[in-house]
């Protein structure tokens, strides 16, 4: 029997819907992971109302130029420059996929689109034993969504790429910057990027928001490990790595600064050039160099690092 395109309308209104509400599953249902060796607080562990692979991650993703894409130029994408060759992946359809798996050139990466809990992470997926591809496993940790790679089943974290669970359990992935912005702010820096279509071999509502009003306002559907109510629980942070410690920036703090500016952090100074506007901020080291960043909404960076520092603009 033909599917008919309402028919995948009402399917994906289903999938954002069980995606958005709080798992009733059983304590011990986790999607067939073994987790008898945890890495982190099972407090902020939970199903998310879909089995593995309930949503599909992204895989050969196809790309046009620039010029044949009819974005509105407020779209959100996400970047990612690699090689010399930049890309930009809408949020259109991202939000609906969550993790991606990509190349370019020799070099094989995963991005991480995670709604629930605002993050957007690029990782290195070279291992020892080659280009990892990674799935959605269907559980959350502190909303946000838990990666598993196909090669050994382990559990991983979207922000920290770091496996929580399996036989890789204390491995992490080396960062790649993924920047979300306006489309507007990438083509402008990256006229020839490459731009992913909706061509994916999946039937979803690409042009449909599951999440316009959960970005807004402060409802959390799941568990978290820890709270803090210094700031809105959605306000966008953007998030620096070095060996395993992290500093968090919130927007509102970097909006304080008129200009770019520069900040210390784990013995090493940085450029921070923020755009209001666009909501997008870039930063460098001390020699220019990009730096590779993730960005996550606040209330499920503090539940993961309660302990690591939080920037604060100086009064004026």
């Amino acid at each position: 029997m033909p599917v008919t395109a309402g028919r995948w309308l009402v399917a994906g209104v289903l999938l954002a819907t069980s995606l958005v509400a709080r798992a009733e599953s059983p304590a011990d249902d986790w999607n067939g992971f073994d987790l008898t060796d945890l890495a982190v607080p099972r407090a902020g562990l939970a199903n998310g109302g879909q089995p593995r692979d309930g949503i599909p991650a992204l895989n050969n993703p196809k790309f046009k130029p620039a010029g044949e894409v009819g974005m509105g130029f407020e779209e959100r994408v996400v970047g990612v420059v690699l090689g010399g060759v930049a890309r930009a992946y809408p949020r259109s359809v991202l939000v609906w996929h969550e993790v991606l798996n990509d190349r370019i050139g020799e070099q094989p990466f995963v991005l991480v689109y995670s709604p629930l809990s605002g993050t957007v992470a690029g990782f290195d997926a070279r291992s020892a034993a080659g280009a990892d591809r990674f799935g959605v496993s269907g559980l959350v940790y502190n909303s946000g969504t838990v990666l598993f790679d196909r090669a050994s089943q382990s559990l991983w974290l979207p922000l920290e790429g770091l496996a929580i669970a399996g036989p890789r359990k204390g491995q992490r992935l080396a960062a790649i910057d993924a920047t979300e912005t306006s489309w507007a702010d990438w083509l402008t820096r990256h006229p020839k990027t490459e731009v992913l279509t909706a061509d994916t071999g999946h039937q979803r509502p690409y042009g449909r928001d599951p999440y316009a009003d959960y970005v807004s306002n402060s409802e959390l559907r799941f568990p978290l490990a820890a709270r803090d109510d210094r700031y809105h629980p959605k306000e966008p942070v953007l998030v620096l790595g070095h060996e395993g410690r992290y500093k968090a920036y919130p927007f509102v703090e970097l909006a304080a600064h008129d200009t770019a500016f520069t900040d210390e952090f784990a013995g090493a100074t940085y450029h921070i050039d923020f755009n209001y506007a666009d909501q997008r901020a870039l930063v460098s080291d001390a020699d220019g160099k990009p730096v590779p960043t993730a960005t996550e909404y606040w209330f499920a960076w503090h539940a993961g690092h309660p302990g690591d520092s939080v920037y604060r603009a100086k009064p004026p």
